[in-house]
């Protein structure tokens, strides 16, 4: 209706001005009155200005409001006054698209206002920073785990804690890595997160910290408890009977806490004492076996970090077990799904994989076929996974969260520290060692470097 009224008023404006220019010539080269053409020439000229001024008018109009949709100004507001006439109908039309755009301009600062409160208000610190390493966010939470009042620059955290800031810098999305440190005295672990973030053609990285010193005094005083748990069976295990057979010699020898006379000491009174010294000797050693390999679970070598082939790697593993591959008649599968070289100790990461397959080992003595595989690929995060695969009898759902604490074994005749072992050379790496083992149906241990 609008865009109607001003083609109508063009139309009314363009007419008048063609006619009056007609008359002009008209009466100049017909009648030779060149007073009556000067007056329909001056008309002409009267309502060419009119419909030059009623034109710009609109364009000033129009110019307005795109100005408001570029600079999102909520001032604009068209008048009645303006257009009341012969542009009223688009004037409603500016009016409605102007008054939808304040509603929207004032629901996404509703919005945001909304998502700054539960950003400061959360138990998270977020910290978001670009390519230059200038903080653009840093919420409350942020400031009191790092102990930093305000935050301009990400490597200013430097100041309060060396380094921290430039490992920050350097963090791949998706990366997370635990980080301990001092703020008023006390330990904060923090746990830290990063991801990505590309807007208006900037990249933001986004840090997400978490202190969590909470659960990680639950999980070692847990761990604690089933290593206390563990150790006091294997001793009790021991001292028992060590106990039991110094009583028993106490008594041959001995009556209402008197020595026997010579003459009532049998020679298999001897001979019980001599056997059960024995005994309590063999006892003893394995105590002190016991305690000499808690000794070794705690105290690991320095790394010594080497590129290493896993090709040969696993070829060197093969080898190792020749003989015992065919007397039990296992195949040994290898596969390898990427020519990235690992960069470890080879000799901590030939006993993981050691102990791993003498567990394979365990797990297939009554299996038909019996397979392992060894597998080397890359995870979505192009970390280095070695995967070990057996189709043997899997590990009971009961026993998989007790796997790793050092000395529980379900084996008769197992010393408990092969997986407690591996696990702390995999930590040594900044690694991890993750099993999926379901019963019947086999085992997949998987080291992630």
């Amino acid at each position: 209706m609008g865009f109607n009224r001003f083609y109508l008023n063009v139309i009314i404006n363009v007419s008048p001005m063609a006619l009056s220019c007609v008359a002009s010539i008209f009466f100049l080269f017909e009648k030779s009155q060149l007073a009556t053409a000067v007056f329909f020439g001056l008309i002409f000229l009267l309502l060419s200005g009119r419909l030059i001024y009623y034109v710009n008018r609109t364009n000033r109009i129009l110019e307005k409001f795109l100005i408001y949709l570029r600079e999102d100004d909520p001032t604009l507001a068209f008048t009645a006054k303006q257009m009341q006439k012969t542009f009223q109908g688009f004037h409603l039309s500016l009016q409605q698209i102007t008054d939808e755009l304040k509603d929207r301009r004032f629901e996404k600062e509703l919005q945001s206002k909304y998502l700054q409160t539960i950003v400061e208000n959360v138990n998270t610190g977020i910290i978001s920073f670009d390519r230059e390493g200038r903080v653009e966010l840093i919420n409350k939470t942020a400031k009191r785990l790092l102990g930093v009042p305000r935050l301009q620059s990400i490597s200013d955290i430097n100041r309060k804690h060396p380094e921290f800031g430039n490992k920050l810098m350097k963090l791949k999305p998706g990366e997370q890595y635990l980080e301990k440190v001092t703020v008023r005295d006390q330990f904060n672990h923090l746990s830290i997160k990063t991801a990505v973030l590309k807007s208006m053609g900037k990249q933001y990285t986004i840090i997400s910290i978490n202190d969590i010193k909470t659960e990680l005094e639950e999980q070692e005083l847990d761990s604690w408890k089933k290593l206390i748990r563990v150790i006091t069976h294997e001793i009790m295990n021991s001292i028992t009977p060590i106990t039991t057979l110094t009583s028993a010699i106490k008594r041959k020898f001995s009556h209402k806490k008197e020595s026997k006379p010579l003459v009532n000491i049998t020679r298999g009174d001897l001979e019980d004492a001599i056997a059960s010294a024995d005994i309590i000797e063999e006892r003893s050693k394995g105590v002190i076996h016991f305690i000499n390999q808690y000794r070794e679970l705690t105290k690991l070598p320095p790394l010594q970090v080497e590129s290493i082939d896993i090709s040969k790697l696993f070829k060197r593993i093969e080898y190792l077990f020749k003989e015992q591959l065919e007397i039990k008649n296992i195949r040994l599968v290898t596969t390898i799904q990427h020519k990235k070289t690992l960069m470890a100790d080879i000799r901590m990461i030939e006993q993981v994989l050691i102990n791993l397959v003498k567990n394979a080992f365990e797990a297939l003595g009554n299996v038909a076929n019996p397979v392992i595989l060894f597998v080397s690929f890359l995870d979505i995060e192009h970390r280095i996974v070695i995967q070990v695969t057996d189709n043997g009898a899997g590990i009971p759902e009961k026993y998989l969260e007790q796997i790793f604490v050092p000395f529980f074994t379900t084996k008769d005749n197992g010393s408990g520290i092969g997986l407690s072992l591996s696990k702390q050379i995999m930590r040594l790496h900044k690694g991890e060692i993750i099993i999926d083992s379901k019963q019947g149906k086999g085992t997949t241990v998987n080291l992630k470097f």
